[in-house]
Protein backbone atom coordinates (compact mmCIF):
# COMPACT_ATOMS: atom_id res chain seq x y z
CA UNK A 1 0.00 0.00 0.00
CA UNK A 2 1.43 3.72 -0.82
CA UNK A 3 2.74 6.17 1.03
CA UNK A 4 -0.04 8.66 0.99
CA UNK A 5 -2.39 5.90 2.98
CA UNK A 6 -1.62 8.25 6.02
CA UNK A 7 -2.79 11.68 3.89
CA UNK A 8 -5.80 9.59 2.70
CA UNK A 9 -7.09 8.59 6.34
CA UNK A 10 -6.34 11.93 7.64
CA UNK A 11 -8.16 14.63 5.29
CA UNK A 12 -10.73 12.11 3.78
CA UNK A 13 -11.50 9.06 5.27
CA UNK A 14 -11.78 9.26 8.69
CA UNK A 15 -13.08 13.38 8.17
CA UNK A 16 -15.87 12.28 6.29
CA UNK A 17 -16.93 9.55 8.18
CA UNK A 18 -17.54 11.95 11.24
CA UNK A 19 -19.50 14.31 9.30
CA UNK A 20 -21.72 11.62 8.13
CA UNK A 21 -22.04 10.05 11.79
CA UNK A 22 -21.36 12.51 14.30
CA UNK A 23 -22.04 9.61 17.11
CA UNK A 24 -18.57 8.02 16.08
CA UNK A 25 -16.72 7.89 19.50
CA UNK A 26 -13.93 5.97 17.93
CA UNK A 27 -12.41 4.83 14.12
CA UNK A 28 -9.52 1.98 14.51
CA UNK A 29 -6.98 1.25 11.39
CA UNK A 30 -6.12 -2.96 12.16
CA UNK A 31 -4.55 -5.55 10.05
CA UNK A 32 -1.78 -5.56 7.35
CA UNK A 33 -2.13 -1.86 6.50
CA UNK A 34 -0.52 -1.37 10.45
CA UNK A 35 1.67 -4.54 10.76
CA UNK A 36 2.71 -5.10 6.98
CA UNK A 37 1.92 -1.83 4.71
CA UNK A 38 4.38 -3.23 2.14
CA UNK A 39 2.25 -6.26 1.44
CA UNK A 40 -1.62 -4.42 2.27
CA UNK A 41 -3.64 -4.46 -0.39
CA UNK A 42 -6.49 -3.11 1.64
CA UNK A 43 -7.55 -0.79 4.48
CA UNK A 44 -9.41 -2.52 7.42
CA UNK A 45 -11.13 0.02 9.70
CA UNK A 46 -13.25 -0.44 12.74
CA UNK A 47 -15.73 2.19 13.55
CA UNK A 48 -17.58 1.95 16.81
CA UNK A 49 -20.62 4.91 17.33
CA UNK A 50 -22.96 6.07 19.61
CA UNK A 51 -25.98 4.60 17.44
CA UNK A 52 -24.87 2.37 14.45
CA UNK A 53 -26.49 3.99 10.71
CA UNK A 54 -27.84 1.99 7.72
CA UNK A 55 -24.12 -0.24 6.99
CA UNK A 56 -24.74 0.36 3.39
CA UNK A 57 -24.46 4.02 3.83
CA UNK A 58 -20.92 4.08 5.25
CA UNK A 59 -19.86 2.03 2.60
CA UNK A 60 -21.51 3.89 -0.27
CA UNK A 61 -19.61 6.75 1.62
CA UNK A 62 -16.10 5.40 1.46
CA UNK A 63 -17.40 4.38 -2.33
CA UNK A 64 -17.95 8.24 -3.05
CA UNK A 65 -14.77 9.28 -2.08
CA UNK A 66 -13.00 7.07 -5.06
CA UNK A 67 -10.23 5.89 -3.04
CA UNK A 68 -7.27 4.36 -4.87
CA UNK A 69 -7.73 1.18 -2.38
CA UNK A 70 -10.02 -0.84 -1.17
CA UNK A 71 -11.53 -0.31 2.24
CA UNK A 72 -13.17 -2.71 5.11
CA UNK A 73 -15.51 -1.16 7.43
CA UNK A 74 -16.62 -3.18 10.41
CA UNK A 75 -19.40 -0.92 12.69
CA UNK A 76 -20.23 -1.80 16.14
CA UNK A 77 -22.00 0.04 18.78
CA UNK A 78 -20.20 1.35 21.78
CA UNK A 79 -21.70 -0.71 24.45
CA UNK A 80 -21.47 -3.80 21.84
CA UNK A 81 -19.10 -7.05 22.92
CA UNK A 82 -17.44 -8.48 19.67
CA UNK A 83 -15.96 -12.23 19.78
CA UNK A 84 -12.95 -13.01 20.85
CA UNK A 85 -11.24 -14.47 17.11
CA UNK A 86 -12.04 -10.76 16.19
CA UNK A 87 -11.02 -9.02 18.78
CA UNK A 88 -7.46 -10.84 18.27
CA UNK A 89 -7.26 -10.04 15.19
CA UNK A 90 -7.88 -6.74 16.03
CA UNK A 91 -5.56 -6.22 18.75
CA UNK A 92 -2.78 -7.96 17.02
CA UNK A 93 -1.63 -4.19 15.29
CA UNK A 94 -3.92 -1.11 15.34
CA UNK A 95 -4.01 2.03 15.64
CA UNK A 96 -6.09 5.08 17.21
CA UNK A 97 -7.00 7.13 14.53
CA UNK A 98 -10.26 8.94 15.83
CA UNK A 99 -10.80 8.75 19.79
CA UNK A 100 -8.57 7.65 22.92
CA UNK A 101 -8.88 3.86 22.75
CA UNK A 102 -11.23 3.69 25.78
CA UNK A 103 -14.14 2.02 23.82
CA UNK A 104 -12.13 -0.04 21.64
CA UNK A 105 -10.66 -1.59 25.30
CA UNK A 106 -14.33 -1.71 26.84
CA UNK A 107 -15.82 -3.89 24.07
CA UNK A 108 -13.07 -6.18 23.53
CA UNK A 109 -12.02 -6.20 27.73
CA UNK A 110 -13.96 -10.02 27.64
CA UNK A 111 -12.88 -11.51 24.64
CA UNK A 112 -10.49 -14.50 25.57
CA UNK A 113 -8.98 -16.76 23.32
CA UNK A 114 -9.53 -20.55 23.39
CA UNK A 115 -8.12 -23.68 21.66
CA UNK A 116 -11.77 -24.23 19.92
CA UNK A 117 -11.24 -20.85 17.91
CA UNK A 118 -7.69 -22.15 16.98
CA UNK A 119 -9.08 -25.44 15.95
CA UNK A 120 -11.85 -22.98 14.29
CA UNK A 121 -9.47 -21.45 12.11
CA UNK A 122 -8.48 -25.04 10.83
CA UNK A 123 -11.63 -26.87 10.44
CA UNK A 124 -14.45 -23.96 11.08
CA UNK A 125 -16.89 -22.57 8.44
CA UNK A 126 -14.19 -20.03 7.41
CA UNK A 127 -11.32 -22.58 8.47
CA UNK A 128 -8.26 -23.21 6.47
CA UNK A 129 -9.54 -26.60 5.27
CA UNK A 130 -12.76 -24.86 3.65
CA UNK A 131 -11.15 -22.08 1.92
CA UNK A 132 -8.78 -24.32 0.31
CA UNK A 133 -11.67 -26.34 -0.91
CA UNK A 134 -13.04 -23.01 -2.44
CA UNK A 135 -10.41 -21.87 -4.09
CA UNK A 136 -10.80 -24.73 -6.50
CA UNK A 137 -14.11 -23.53 -7.25
CA UNK A 138 -12.80 -19.69 -8.00
CA UNK A 139 -13.96 -17.79 -10.81
CA UNK A 140 -10.87 -16.20 -11.40
CA UNK A 141 -7.35 -16.19 -11.16
CA UNK A 142 -6.97 -13.63 -8.61
CA UNK A 143 -9.80 -15.01 -6.54
CA UNK A 144 -8.05 -18.40 -6.22
CA UNK A 145 -5.03 -16.56 -5.55
CA UNK A 146 -7.17 -15.00 -2.55
CA UNK A 147 -8.75 -18.18 -1.17
CA UNK A 148 -5.17 -20.02 -1.41
CA UNK A 149 -3.78 -16.76 0.40
CA UNK A 150 -6.24 -16.86 3.27
CA UNK A 151 -6.40 -20.53 3.78
CA UNK A 152 -2.33 -20.75 4.46
CA UNK A 153 -2.92 -17.70 7.00
CA UNK A 154 -5.88 -19.37 8.68
CA UNK A 155 -3.54 -22.14 9.77
CA UNK A 156 -1.03 -18.90 11.00
CA UNK A 157 -4.13 -18.10 12.55
CA UNK A 158 -5.06 -21.38 14.21
CA UNK A 159 -1.40 -21.36 15.63
CA UNK A 160 -1.57 -17.81 17.04
CA UNK A 161 -4.85 -18.51 19.05
CA UNK A 162 -3.38 -21.41 20.37
CA UNK A 163 -0.12 -19.40 21.45
CA UNK A 164 -2.01 -16.98 23.38
CA UNK A 165 -3.81 -19.98 25.15
CA UNK A 166 -0.97 -21.84 26.45
CA UNK A 167 0.30 -18.98 28.00
CA UNK A 168 -2.79 -17.50 29.38
CA UNK A 169 -2.41 -14.35 27.83
CA UNK A 170 -4.25 -11.49 25.81
CA UNK A 171 -1.32 -10.34 24.09
CA UNK A 172 -2.37 -10.34 20.28
CA UNK A 173 1.01 -8.94 18.98
CA UNK A 174 2.98 -12.47 17.96
CA UNK A 175 6.43 -10.90 17.82
CA UNK A 176 5.96 -10.50 21.44
CA UNK A 177 4.07 -13.91 22.64
CA UNK A 178 7.12 -15.86 19.98
CA UNK A 179 9.59 -14.49 22.76
CA UNK A 180 7.74 -16.06 25.70
CA UNK A 181 7.49 -19.84 24.28
CA UNK A 182 9.98 -22.40 25.05
CA UNK A 183 11.88 -24.21 22.36
CA UNK A 184 10.99 -25.98 20.31
CA UNK A 185 7.44 -23.96 20.48
CA UNK A 186 9.67 -20.97 19.65
CA UNK A 187 11.24 -21.70 16.66
CA UNK A 188 8.42 -23.68 15.17
CA UNK A 189 5.93 -20.54 15.59
CA UNK A 190 8.61 -18.33 14.46
CA UNK A 191 8.49 -20.48 11.32
CA UNK A 192 4.60 -20.10 10.79
CA UNK A 193 5.51 -16.35 10.71
CA UNK A 194 7.72 -16.05 8.32
CA UNK A 195 6.50 -19.06 6.09
CA UNK A 196 2.77 -19.09 6.04
CA UNK A 197 1.91 -15.64 7.36
CA UNK A 198 4.30 -13.28 5.78
CA UNK A 199 5.84 -15.12 2.74
CA UNK A 200 2.70 -17.69 1.44
CA UNK A 201 -0.16 -15.11 2.39
CA UNK A 202 1.40 -11.45 1.85
CA UNK A 203 3.94 -11.93 -0.68
CA UNK A 204 1.86 -14.52 -2.28
CA UNK A 205 5.32 -16.85 -2.74
CA UNK A 206 2.87 -20.45 -2.19
CA UNK A 207 4.18 -22.76 -4.82
CA UNK A 208 2.65 -24.10 -7.71
CA UNK A 209 1.74 -27.43 -5.76
CA UNK A 210 0.01 -25.35 -3.07
CA UNK A 211 -2.49 -28.13 -2.46
CA UNK A 212 0.36 -30.54 -1.79
CA UNK A 213 1.64 -27.47 0.51
CA UNK A 214 -1.06 -27.36 1.91
CA UNK A 215 -1.57 -30.07 3.39
CA UNK A 216 1.75 -30.83 4.93
CA UNK A 217 1.85 -27.11 6.76
CA UNK A 218 -1.82 -28.31 7.72
CA UNK A 219 -0.54 -31.36 9.90
CA UNK A 220 2.14 -29.28 11.35
CA UNK A 221 -0.39 -26.98 12.52
CA UNK A 222 -2.91 -29.55 14.03
CA UNK A 223 0.33 -31.16 15.48
CA UNK A 224 1.19 -28.03 16.88
CA UNK A 225 -2.17 -27.17 18.36
CA UNK A 226 -2.96 -30.55 19.29
CA UNK A 227 0.28 -30.43 21.88
CA UNK A 228 -0.14 -26.95 23.30
CA UNK A 229 -3.59 -27.94 23.75
CA UNK A 230 -2.41 -31.35 26.06
CA UNK A 231 -0.03 -29.68 27.81
CA UNK A 232 -2.53 -27.22 29.36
Amino acid sequence: MKMELKEWIKKRICKSLVEYDPGIVEIVQFGSSVYAPRYAKDLDLLVITRNKKNYGDYLDLLDELELPFDVDVVVKEAEEKIKSDFACQILGAFVILHGDGGYLAKIAKDSNPSFEEAWNCIKGIEGAENVIKRSAQARSKSERDGSIRLAFNRLFDAARVAVMVYLATNETRWGRTKRRLPPPYKNEFEEFINVLHIDYFYNGNYPDNYEEEFEEWHKRVEDFVRKMEEER
